[in-house]
């Protein structure tokens, strides 16, 4: 029996935004996996199976397209930015597909310390947590549709159609694509491509909200424990009645303390893959979207650089707001860190003084999320990040520019006013931190793949 009698309301009310979108996805881990049914297991199965096709008629013709019919490297540069996000998308749908295991034991975590939540002031602390992480899957879904459905759906209707020897006209697609034996030119085939690039674009934003909302969930639910368990530890030494035991309530402290210290493990060997993904592949399509912002604007498509900025600011809350969840949770183990040396451990027994001891050296232990054990998700890493789209901007404009005229150096000096500075100093002119620069190696190497 629950200690929690609003157990199951509590539950749904924190896991039920993610869970629908996980169902929507086939990546919802099922209750009992001994007990589901034959049915609905060969339906689960067919749905990944189908969401995987639908990606991969966006990715693989993308990638034709930019290999074999796209010659300059202004060209790739320019029709990059939806190949990419469905490439990065078919890579985090594989690890929710393949993780669902991590995932379920998250979520039977989440659900146990529900279960535990034995008192108003607990309880209050969770909900409020969960609360925030229901605004952030909000956001993130709103932010997702609203610029993908732009990108995708009216782009197309915005852009003029081509027409060649005044009699074949080239309609515009979503997304780039080549077919080898097909024609989507011709009806009714334009239609179905144009029907699937904007079904991919539904299944590739419902990934991105799946995975912040996830990563919202998870990392809130720490937060709200920590808080938890700094109450705990002030409760720990507060003058007692002479019937209530101190034992009781030291164990409970180090036994919480243990328990989110062994989630926070769990919870950052689950998201560290798809914090990577999203860190880089995100970074990389704010550099794409933003020398599209300006070419575009050098060629007056005022429609298309409006639209392009929609998805520049989509992209960058995105980031914001997984290196803003990251620093919550760094910050409220910082306060435990606080409320644990500022303790009034002189109320204590003698023989319990030493409990407190290990319980410092424990949680002087930095908590954080990680990309791939290789980035921290906080502010610092955002603001390193945000550094990292103005130096690929001037790099990749230096390098086509050298093969335009004096008036298109004109609009991208009047555009960005340290373009002709920075060609007369070179790209070791601009400085950048050091984390920036490291941080930048991979994308730099992802960014030669595409171009080459």
């Amino acid at each position: 029996m629950p200690s929690n009698k609003n157990y199951e309301e509590d539950v749904r009310y924190t896991i039920q935004p993610n869970r629908y979108m996980l169902l929507s996805l086939g990546v919802w881990p099922p209750s009992s996996r001994k007990s589901e049914s034959l049915l609905r297991q060969n339906s689960r199965h067919l749905l990944i199976i189908l969401n995987f096709l639908i990606i991969l008629c966006v990715v693989i013709p993308g990638i034709l397209h930019i290999s074999l019919i796209e010659k300059t490297a202004y060209g790739r540069l320019r029709v990059a930015v939806p190949v990419m996000y469905s490439s990065m998308t078919l890579a985090k749908y594989s690890i929710l597909v393949f993780c669902t295991e991590q995932t379920e034991s998250c979520l039977k975590h989440v659900k146990e310390d529900w279960k535990n939540a034995n008192d108003e002031c607990t309880r209050d602390t969770m909900r409020r947590n969960a609360r925030i992480g229901r605004r952030f899957f909000a956001i993130c879904g709103g932010l997702m549709y609203g610029s993908g459905f732009t990108y995708r759906a009216i782009v197309p209707l915005i852009k003029e159609k081509i027409v060649i020897n005044e009699n074949l006209t080239i309609r515009p697609l979503p997304c780039p694509c080549y077919f080898v034996f097909l024609d989507p030119q011709v009806s009714p085939a334009y239609e179905i491509v144009y029907f699937l690039q904007c079904l991919s674009g539904f299944i590739t934003y419902g990934v991105t909200t799946a995975v912040c909302g996830l990563a919202a969930l998870f990392v809130m639910h720490t937060c709200g424990q920590l808080e938890i368990l700094a109450i705990l530890m002030n409760r720990m030494v507060e003058k007692t009645d002479p019937g209530e035991d101190v034992h009781t309530k030291v164990a409970a402290t180090v036994e919480h303390q243990i328990r989110v210290r062994s989630f926070l493990r769990t919870l950052d060997d689950t998201l560290q893959k798809l914090c990577l993904i999203e860190v880089m592949g995100c970074t990389l399509i704010v550099c794409l979207l933003a020398y599209n912002i300006m070419t575009e604007w050098g060629n007056h498509n005022f429609a298309i650089v409006c639209i392009n900025s929609v998805a520049l600011s989509s992209i960058i809350c995105n980031i914001f707001m997984f290196c803003y969840i990251g620093e919550q949770l760094t910050l409220q183990a910082e306060n435990v860190a606080r409320t644990l040396r500022m303790l009034d451990w002189y109320y204590l027994p003698r023989n319990k003084v030493r409990c407190v001891i290990l319980m410092i050296a424990i949680s002087n232990r930095s908590m954080r999320i990680t990309a791939g054990n290789i980035v921290d998700l906080s502010l610092q890493t955002f603001g390193n990040v945000s550094n990292f789209p103005m130096n690929f901007i001037l790099t990749v404009t230096e390098s086509t520019i050298r093969g335009r005229t004096s008036a298109d150096f004109e609009v991208y000096s009047n555009l960005c006013p340290s373009f002709k500075e920075y060609l007369l100093l070179g790209s070791e002119g601009v400085e950048q931190p050091i984390n920036s620069r490291t941080f930048s190696i991979p994308l730099l190497l992802m960014f030669l793949v595409i171009l080459y």
